[in-house]
C-alpha cells in the first residue's frame, strides 16, 4: 500500500508539468480458477486506476475482499480468510509502465504490453500483461488478461482441496479512464 500511495504522489506531481495527461478511472477485474473438480469466478468493480499518458506510468489497486461470485458465502469467506489472508493483505496493486506496439493518438486502439511490479498476498512479482490500448477524445479504455501462479504468491492450497483450485489463476482487467 505505501508503494503505491508514493506512486500515485509521484504520478499526480508529474501533472502539474503535463496537466492533460493525466486520466483517472475505475473497472472490473475478474479471475478464474478452473481445476478438476471445480469452477470458480468472481468479479469487482473496485478498481481504481491512473495513467500519466505523457510517461506513460500505470498503476491500479483492488480491494480483494469487493470479489463476487464464488460457487458459495463459504467460499467465498474461506478465499479471503485461509488463502489471501485480506485482514493482513486486503489489496491487489499493480505499478507499471505501457509499452505500446505504435503511436496512439486520438481515436486508436492498438495492442500494448504493460509491465511492472504485481502485489498481491503480501508479495511483489514482475509481470507482463498483453493489452488492448484504446484512447479516444478525453477517454482511456484498457483491457488485459495475465495468469498468476499462486505458488509464486506463497498462497498455499491444503491438499485436501488442491482438485477443486487450480494453481494457475486467469485474471482479466477493464478499466475506461477519464482525462483529469
Amino acid at each position: 500500500m505505501k508503494h503505491f500511495t508514493c506512486f500515485l504522489i509521484l504520478l499526480l506531481l508529474s501533472s502539474t508539468l503535463c496537466a492533460q495527461s493525466i486520466f483517472q478511472g475505475k473497472g472490473k477485474v475478474g479471475f478464474v480458477s478452473d481445476a478438476p473438480l471445480e469452477l470458480i469466478k468472481a468479479e469487482t468493480e473496485a478498481l481504481v486506476g491512473v495513467v500519466n499518458q505523457a510517461t506513460m506510468n500505470f498503476a491500479f489497486k483492488v480491494n480483494i475482499t469487493t470479489f463476487d461470485g464464488f460457487n458459495s458465502a463459504l467460499q467465498k469467506e474461506h478465499f479471503n480468510e485461509h488463502y489471501l489472508e485480506t485482514k493482513k493483505f486486503p489489496d491487489a496493486t499493480f505499478l507499471g509502465k505501457i509499452l505500446l506496439e505504435e503511436v496512439c493518438e486520438s481515436g486508436c486502439e492498438v495492442k500494448a504490453v504493460c509491465k511492472g511490479k504485481f502485489k498481491i498476498h503480501g508479495v511483489t512479482q514482475i509481470v507482463t500483461i498483453p493489452m488492448l490500448y484504446s484512447f479516444k477524445e478525453d477517454t482511456l479504455f484498457i483491457s488485459g488478461e495475465f495468469v498468476i501462479l499462486l505458488a509464486d504468491y506463497n498462497i498455499k492450497i491444503p491438499r485436501i482441496v488442491q482438485a477443486k483450485i487450480s494453481p494457475e489463476i486467469k485474471v482479466n482487467v477493464e478499466i475506461e479512464m477519464m482525462k483529469q
